[in-house]
């Protein structure tokens, strides 16, 4: 009765201790495997390069928008309704093209009566002088016929400008942007009338830093690209530098463009060659440089190891960079893989 008894006692003991040990088993796997993947491999491989000599010169690029030199916004200065639209938006006027004509009929009546007023009042201080040299008159009677002729005068020559700005004219050669008004419409004094830009005396606006703009000065050529013409290069000159900063302390830098092909509204780049001859200096690739421009450093290959040195560069041109100080040709620059390195750190490399 017994051992019925104590045989589902040991085989229950049994299965239990199995359990446990498997538990434990099972730890120990984990806990190994937890271990290898904290386990950092300490060599890390990296590509190399030599410091070479090139020749190099300093550009500046900044980017910008090319925009008319002349934008004219014209404005009725009469007030009538428009009899007659001569150009539109899309034609190109030239200085003096009559671009609008209002209705001018009283104006013109007015002036007509003007000037016989003018005929009449002409011979009265005529007659007057004449009267006054003999004493048939007053002195302020002559004075009175003056006064009554210059008055006239002037209102013909109001009449003759009210006459003149019914004839809407461009005062300046270019394409019309845009129209604001149909024939029949009422314009007032000051109503808008066109737009018109003149896309061949083009100007480039751009913003540089404040170290940047030291080295550039107005006759200062530049080179203009534009993604419009991919492998197309435009000459321009700086016209005028900002002697202030904005809130931004960026400086403005004002570009003469003249190409028939740049049209205002393009967004352009524009690139200074500073130095003006290429000069002959140790670079190296501008990828190798860590730490920014502010404290640049490079990693050099030293018994098989990356060290931090920390250079000085120089002027920069494309995908390389003038190293002026910390390393020699004789060195060999980690150019890529630094992210995971350390000074001290074991290399392996993979481009020999």
């Amino acid at each position: 009765m017994k051992s019925k008894i104590v045989t589902p006692i040991i085989l229950t003991v049994s299965i239990a201790s199995l359990i446990a040990w498997k538990l434990v088993e099972n730890k120990q796997t984990i806990d190994r495997n937890v271990e290898l993947s904290l386990t950092v491999n300490t060599v890390v491989p990296v590509m190399i390069e030599k410091p070479q000599y090139m020749e190099l010169s300093e550009k500046i690029s900044v980017n910008g928008r090319i925009d008319s030199e002349n934008e004219v916004a014209i404005y009725s200065k009469a007030q009538g309704i428009v009899v007659r639209k001569h150009k539109k938006a899309g034609d190109v006027v030239s200085r003096g093209t009559v671009i609008a004509q209002l209705e001018n009929n009283v104006i013109r009546e007015n002036l007509r009566l003007s000037e016989l007023d003018l005929a009449k009042a002409e011979k009265d201080v005529e007659r007057f002088q004449n009267l006054a040299s003999i004493g048939a008159v007053t002195v302020r009677e002559l004075e009175d016929t003056q006064i009554s002729l210059r008055s006239i005068e002037s209102r013909i020559g109001d009449l003759q400008d009210q006459l003149s700005n019914t004839t809407i004219t461009s005062p300046t050669s270019g394409v019309i942007n845009k129209d604001y008004f149909e024939e029949g419409t009422l314009l007032s004094v000051g109503s808008s009338v066109v737009d018109i830009v003149d896309n061949k005396a083009l100007r480039m606006f751009a913003n540089v830093t404040e170290k940047e703009v030291l080295k550039l000065k107005t006759g200062m050529e530049a080179t203009i690209t534009t993604d419009v013409y991919p492998g197309s290069a435009f000459t321009g000159r700086i016209e005028a530098v900002s002697p202030k900063s904005n809130d931004r302390y960026y400086y403005s830098v004002e570009l003469a463009l003249n190409h028939p092909k740049l049209q205002p509204g393009m967004f352009a780049t524009a690139i200074f060659n500073v130095d003006g001859n290429n000069r002959n200096t140790l670079a190296v690739s501008r990828e190798s440089i860590v730490g920014g421009m502010k404290a640049p450093h490079v990693f050099v290959v030293k018994e098989g190891k990356a060290c931090k040195v920390a250079v000085q560069v120089g002027i920069s041109e494309g995908k390389h960079i003038e190293i002026t100080n910390g390393i020699s040709p004789d060195d060999t620059v980690v150019k890529s893989g630094q992210i995971n390195l350390i000074d001290g750190t074991e290399i392996s490399i993979l481009n020999l």
